[in-house]
């Protein structure tokens, strides 16, 4: 018998043992954090990939029989800076633009060309897990700002900045996602932006904003990107079609100052992202993008709608608040103080309803707060599971007494 070989002693100090569990869904899903599968464009990615190769094979081929380039794709670069200027209000070449695998792989990119063990990173108090925990990875001190549901207070912000640097803890740069905001859906005002980059030049403080959910409003008006609102390079502008299309498709991109964009890439492992998706991407964007939000907005509108009406009805005397987004895929539920909805998380899941408790998404990681709050992904399950979800969603907290 052939002695197993053992590792023990031979990992990296910075490896961690992660276990690979299989993704788990309830019956009614409210944990996930995607639209669901049946409202993806996939006929119409594989007929944009089929026009291209019809239309000119010998390129497609000859680009597939190569790695991408650094900064990926040139026709989606070349898209994305058209699509930026008609959406976001700002210019910028296509060689100011990277394609990256998803917006994840470019907001770690951005973390390490900025990030020193210890330094510290401004984010809302409940953000986006997935980026907190890159933050972590490399190293940063992440302190949560307050927020209301209109996202980031900037007095408060600002506030906090100077008590810090009064302190000589000078934070290094602020991660936010200002529009329909992961996971309390929120949206920044226009003036909230504008008061924040002043408080950004004030404090030389650079902004790293995600724009991942900006394509999915389905009411209300679109407000202008940090970066549209300033162009002197202090904001970093991340953004994704993963949302928009499909998550499988693992396609993001960012645009920055020149001289930070050139580090970040100095941490890029290998070559620019799927050629293949990019081609599917680019052709379909380009003849079906409209017509596409037109058809997947009201979608998501309807889904919310259905499940903020059976919050107020199931959820409505109880004590309980819950957001009302104007866009995105999440609805941010808070209970009472008192009520502890971490705590039976997964007792509930067993019964048949997912969410994603609240300290999953405290910046500063302190587990003081969040307890009695839940990320709700409306966006995965039909109008009718939606209703049914909360109903049953109602009940449970009731069984637990958390409600």
């Amino acid at each position: 018998m052939v002695e197993t070989f053992s590792y023990d002693t031979l990992f990296s100090e910075t490896s961690t043992d992660t276990p690979l569990n299989p993704v788990a869904h309830a019956k009614y899903d409210f944990a996930v954090a995607y639209p669901a599968p049946e409202t993806l464009p996939m006929d119409g990615l594989i007929q944009a990939l089929q026009t291209a190769v019809d239309s000119d094979s010998e390129k497609v081929l000859a680009e597939m029989a190569y790695y991408p380039q650094q900064l990926g794709a040139l026709e989606l670069r070349e898209f994305t800076a058209r699509k930026l200027a008609a959406d976001r209000g700002f210019a910028v070449s296509p060689e100011e633009i990277a394609l990256t695998n998803g917006s994840g792989e470019a907001i770690g990119l951005v973390i390490q060309a900025l990030t020193n063990e210890g330094d510290i990173v401004l984010a809302e108090k409940f953000v986006y897990m997935g980026t907190t925990n890159q933050l972590r990875r490399f190293g940063a001190d992440i302190r949560g700002v307050e927020i209301d549901e209109g996202g980031i207070i900037p007095e408060a912000l600002d506030d906090q900045i100077t008590q810090l640097v009064a302190n000589g803890e000078k934070p290094k740069y602020l991660y936010t996602i200002p529009e329909h905001q992961n996971p309390t859906g929120s949206t920044l005002s226009a003036d909230r932006r504008k008061a924040i980059l002043k408080i950004a030049h004030k404090h030389n403080m650079p902004i790293l904003e995600d724009d991942c959910y900006v394509d999915l409003r389905y009411q209300g008006d679109v407000q202008p990107a940090f970066r549209a609102l300033d162009d002197s390079g202090i904001v970093v502008y991340v953004a994704s079609y993963s949302k928009l299309l499909a998550p499988g498709l693992r396609l993001g991109y960012f645009t920055c100052a020149p001289d930070l964009m050139r580090r970040a890439l100095s941490f890029k492992i290998g070559s620019g992202p799927n050629q293949f998706a990019s081609v599917a991407i680019e052709g379909f964007l380009k003849s079906d993008l409209d017509s596409h939000r037109d058809n997947f907005n009201p979608m998501l509108k309807a889904k919310c709608n259905s499940m903020v009406s059976a919050l107020e009805e199931h959820f409505g005397d109880s004590g309980a608040t819950w957001s009302v987004p104007e866009g995105g895929c999440y609805v941010w539920l808070e209970m009472p103080e008192a009520s502890d909805i971490a705590s039976i998380r997964d007792e509930v899941f067993e019964q048949g309803v997912g969410y994603v408790a609240g300290p999953n998404f405290e910046a500063d990681a302190s587990g003081r707060i969040g307890n009695n709050c839940a990320r709700l992904c409306f966006a995965f399950e039909s109008v009718e599971k939606n209703a049914e979800g909360i109903a049953l969603l109602a009940q449970l907290f009731k069984q637990h007494g958390a409600m």
